[in-house]
């Protein structure tokens, strides 16, 4: 896809074409850019499922275990 005449003066994609039409298609978004948002999504939510792990396994475990 050549973005020639799409880019804003700072270098940018624009978000909109001048008829109000995205820019970039939007199936396209979640695999555009250095990394695919899909995953550092997956990445962020195994990250946050492993930190509420911990929290239960130190509630059964060690100093608030109250046994």
């Amino acid at each position: 896809m050549s973005n020639k005449g799409l880019k804003a003066p700072d270098g940018r994609i624009k978000d909109r074409l001048p008829d109000g039409r995205p820019a970039i298609a939007w199936e396209r978004r979640w695999t555009e850019g250095s990394l695919p948002l899909w995953l550092i999504a997956t990445g962020g939510g195994i990250a946050a499922i492993l930190v509420v792990g911990l929290f239960f396994a130190g509630s059964y475990n060690g100093v608030g275990a109250g046994g």
